[in-house]
This record gives structure tokens, sequence and C-alpha cells, in this order.
């Protein structure tokens, strides 16, 4: 807003520098009449330059943000997905939550602190309670997935897969979200 009052400013000072038509004292209403009415139309063309600008400026800063969202939401991503492969094979421990060995929310916590450096809570009820609950069709890579009713959860990595610790006896490996019945997805 600022610039537009910057440059209107600007526009108007530079019609002060013009210079000023000489005439006889007879027609110089005349000619005051004709200024006047010129400075306002290029005053008026000034104004329409002005808008168009900003409508231009506008949507440039909106299709910019709008990509850098884009890029920021891919690299969000990214970071998960390679963070939790990097733990593919980790053994289940109940209450685990080091790559020594993960439960399955130690591993979700663990995979978001590292990546992103977010606190998503220690526990499955705890993410639920600070995650964004969303449908599972609306899921996108990185978010979490809720099975059983609360009681296991796992990272989405699209396509229909899972990353997650799933059980004593078992590792952190890859599965599909149809294997088991999940309820619904986070976003943080």
């Amino acid at each position: 807003m600022l610039k537009k009052f910057i440059f209107a400013g600007a526009i108007l000072t530079s019609f002060a520098f013009l210079p000023a038509p000489t005439a006889k004292a007879d027609s110089v209403l005349n000619v005051s009449k004709t200024s006047s009415l010129n400075s306002l139309t290029k005053i008026s063309e000034a104004t329409d330059s002005l808008t168009a600008l900003t409508e231009t400026m506008d949507k440039t800063v909106s299709t910019i943000s709008q990509e850098n969202l884009l890029t920021n939401n891919q690299n969000r991503a990214d970071k998960l997905v390679s963070t939790a492969k990097k733990y593919l094979g980790v053994p289940y421990v109940w209450g685990g939550t080091t790559p020594a060995g993960f439960d399955c929310s130690g591993f979700t916590s663990y995979v978001y602190r590292e990546a992103l450096g977010k606190e998503i809570g220690r526990t499955t009820w705890n993410q639920i309670d600070s995650g964004q609950r969303i449908s599972l069709s609306a899921a996108k890579v990185g978010d979490l997935i809720i099975f059983y009713g609360g009681d296991h959860v796992g990272i989405y990595l699209g396509n229909g897969q899972v990353i997650h610790a799933p059980q004593p006896g078992e590792s952190v490996k890859i599965s599909s979200v149809s294997e088991m019945p999940a309820d619904f997805a986070l976003e943080y």
C-alpha cells in the first residue's frame, strides 16, 4: 500500500515541474481550464496505470507464494519420507523412542522431530490431539495414518503405503494401508 502512495506522489509531483503555458491575459482562463483538464486526464491515466500495476504485482506475489508453499510442502514430505526410511529394519520395542527400538508412536514422534524439528506428542493419543484430523482420501505424503481406533499409527508414503513400527517381533517396515483397519489421517 505504501508503494502505491509513493508512486502516486511521484506522479503528482512530476506535474508540478511541467512548464507553465504562456498566453495573453484574455486567454489565460481558457488555457487554465485546458491545462487543468489535461492534468486531470494525466492523473486519471496514471491512476489507471497504478491500479493495473498493483493488480499485476498482487497476482505475481500470490503466484510466487503458492509456488513456495508447494515447494515447501514437497520438501517437508521428502524430508519425512527419507528420514523414516533410514529406520527400516529397526526392531519394534514397546515404549521405544530411539533407533535402538521403536514402538509405533515413538517412531512417528522421532521421525517428525528429526526431519522437521516438530514435536507431535509421544503417544498415539497425544498425536491425535495435536494433529488436524482429515479423511483418509485427503491424506498426503508425510501425514500420519491412525489405525485400530487410535491404537496404531504410521507415516503415509503415498500410493496406499505406510511406514510404521508394527508389533513385537517385527521391525519398522512398509505396508499397504489396506492391510490394517485405517480410521483417519492427521496433518500437522
